[in-house]
């Protein structure tokens, strides 16, 4: 029995099938009625999407590579009452025709197509946006249709972000994105990609039953998105009401958070920090807020924990909240900061950059365990930070420091082109010369100290902030030493022979002291005191005189006082051996040199100097008798009588 004659029928017959398929198919753009085909569309989109749809362009049907419909120039929405253009547009709509219908005379579309489509997103400042309308009609439309959406397609759109509310704008371009949503309880599933401010990003969602965002339900919602300044995910809750809000854990991290800001439209400055950062934790998602109830929170290799919030309601991102740390590094923030003199060049004259406290608000509380600036390092500490319209403000609650407590306040405002700066420091029990070799560079003093601080500046760097400062800092310090001389060995030299030099007693050693105390004024960039007592068991000295802030240069007098005991009792009719004293120079490495004057004095060599001077009459005469001698003749004027060292008159010749 051959097979050939049942296949060579049924063979024919599916070609017979096909060819008049393929003959129906080349009908189908001259028999499909324009209208019905436009009506058609028109009415389902404007169904399915909630917003009036319009067609301004041509329709075309197409049977290669599929049976399809273009329709060009498609407008969603309704138009601006200004401008006359809608919230949307295409290029054009591309749907999918589906067969069967068709073959009974009706038009149905399977999927819709996007080509080029540009979205515009206007937020005026009360928050309402043009959009919100066509949203509440997408919401009533599918809680009546209870069906799936259609799939639909965006190929290479465009759309931009005006948030009068917060004054941003953003950029979005290369929109390519899918959404498929076979049925009212299945899952929705959306995937894409799209370059927003320049910055390619991807995002893939899954949506457990969409049917409820429009029934006010929650429903499960996981997402994943990626770019280069920012990726994450979320996994929780969305719920459609009065607004869109979710609950979740939440991620979210990047490389570099001064990089962020500027992504999306901040203007941080540059430097060293605000860099690697991450949130991760449980959150409350609303339509412009994040609300962390738990979060572990990076930034610049610090980590902490605590209670974040950050809202973007206002002309710039707000963060608020509360974080303990164990051990938080602040180095880079300082260094940003250009605080710190340069090596061989005094106070900084680089700008101090704070244009990353006038993009953002922030009230943080943080506590730490131990904290780093530079090479300083605080124990237990607790901080808050506050800034709003570019003015920040530090408040020190307490912070444990060179073996004391340390609290204070540094208060910052922009100025024009400067800012004024506002700081007071309280000091109880620190060590001295640990937090003056920290902070000023200046390693000469040291004990325990108690500090009263209060200061005010104005400028642009630390140089200029130098050279306004003014206000006063009140000093007691106990038990430590001043570096640079001994000032015992010094006096002690100097009472047995006054003209030997000091040498390296002048510049090197150290003089011990029971109790330091001292006022000092500051007005103008120079630093002035009266009172500045220094008292030990040897030795006391009194010291007055100024210190030039902008070139850290001293120009200080004092009395140094060898004081008498049992060991060394004085002569008849002496007291205590007293030295005046200069303090010149730098403060990194001053001069500290005795009066010569009072050495003269005090030297036996320089006794015949003294009678000599006591007799005016017989100086006159044996200056005048050399005159002779040598041909010139004296100087008439006659020898000031107001100090007996006087210069001798000056000679010249006669004629």
């Amino acid at each position: 029995m051959s097979l050939a004659p049942p296949i060579r029928r049924i063979a024919i017959a599916v070609g017979a099938t096909l060819l008049v398929l393929a003959g129906t198919l080349a009908l189908v753009p001259v028999l499909l009625p324009v209208e019905t085909v436009r009506r058609t569309v028109v009415a389902e989109l404007s169904e399915r999407l909630g917003m009036p749809v319009a067609i301004h362009g041509d329709i075309a049907v197409s049977v290669i590579p599929q049976l399809s419909i273009r329709l060009a120039d498609v407008r969603f929405g309704e138009g601006d009452a200004g401008t006359g253009e809608p919230p949307a547009r295409a290029e054009a709509v591309v749907g999918a025709l589906r067969l069967l219908p068709l073959l009974f005379g009706s038009v149905a579309v399977s999927d819709y197509t996007l080509i080029r489509p540009s979205i515009a997103v206007q937020v005026s400042a009360d928050g309402a946006s043009n959009w919100d309308k066509a949203f509440e009609r997408l919401r009533e439309a599918t809680r009546l249709r209870r069906t799936g959406l259609t799939d639909f397609r965006i190929a290479d759109g465009t759309a931009t972000v005006n948030d009068a509310k917060s004054g941003q704008r953003f950029d979005i371009t290369g929109i390519e994105f899918a959404v498929s949503w076979p049925g009212a309880d299945r899952q929705a599933n959306v995937s894409g990609k799209l370059t927003v401010n320049g910055e390619p990003m991807e995002v893939n969602a899954i949506v457990a039953r969409p049917q409820a965002l429009f029934v006010a339900e929650p429903t499960g919602l996981k997402m994943r998105f990626a770019s280069v300044p920012l990726r994450g995910g979320f996994e929780g809750s969305l719920t459609n009401g009065d607004t869109v809000t979710a609950s979740g854990a939440l991620t979210l991290e990047g490389p570099s958070l001064r990089g962020f800001l500027r992504w999306i439209g901040q203007n941080p400055g540059i430097g060293p920090s605000l860099g690697a950062f991450a949130l991760k934790g449980q959150v409350e998602v609303l339509p412009n807020s994040l609300a962390f109830t738990k979060v572990n929170a990076e930034l610049d290799g610090n980590v902490a924990d605590g209670a974040l919030s950050v809202s973007f309601e206002g002309t710039r991102p707000q963060v608020r909240g509360t974080l303990d740390t164990g051990r938080f590094v602040a180095t880079t923030y300082f260094r940003d900061l250009n605080l710190a003199p340069e090596s061989g060049r005094g106070w900084s004259r680089r700008p101090i950059d704070l244009s990353a406290v006038s993009t953002i608000d922030i009230d943080l509380r943080v506590s730490a365990r131990e904290l780093i600036v530079g090479g300083a390092q605080f124990g237990r500490s607790a901080a808050a930070l506050t800034a709003r319209n570019g003015r920040l403000a530090v408040t020190l609650g307490e912070a444990q420091a060179y073996g004391g407590l340390l609290s204070g306040a540094l208060v910052v405002s922009p100025a024009g082109d400067d800012m004024d700066v506002r700081a007071s420091l309280t000091v109880q029990k620190g060590q001295l010369g640990l937090g003056l070799g920290e902070w000023f560079g200046f390693r000469r003093l040291d004990g325990t100290a108690n500090i009263q601080l209060g200061l005010e500046a104005r400028g642009g760097s630390m140089a200029e902030l130098a050279r306004t400062a003014s206000g006063q800092i009140t000093l007691t310090a106990v038990e430590g030493a001043v570096h640079g001389f001994n000032a015992e060995a010094i006096l002690r030299r100097l009472e047995r022979r006054p003209l030997s030099i000091v040498g390296a007693d002048a510049r090197s050693g150290r003089t011990p002291y029971e109790r330091i105390a001292a006022t000092v004024r500051v007005v103008g960039g120079v630093a002035t005191t009266t009172d500045m007592t220094l008292d030990g068991q040897m030795v006391r000295v009194n010291v007055e005189g100024s210190a030039q802030l902008p070139t850290r240069e001293l120009e200080m007098r004092g009395i140094a006082t060898l004081k008498r005991t049992a060991s060394a009792t004085p002569r008849p009719g002496e007291g205590d051996f007293e030295l005046p004293f200069v303090v010149q120079g730098s403060w990194d490495d001053p001069f500290i040199l005795p009066d010569p004057q009072i050495l003269i004095r005090r030297s036996g060599a320089a006794a015949p100097l003294r009678d000599i001077t006591r007799d005016r009459d017989a100086l006159r005469a044996v200056l005048d008798a050399i005159n002779r001698q040598a041909g010139f003749d004296g100087d008439p004027a006659p020898v000031p009588s107001s100090s007996s060292y006087a210069p001798y008159p000056p000679l010249r010749p006669r004629n």
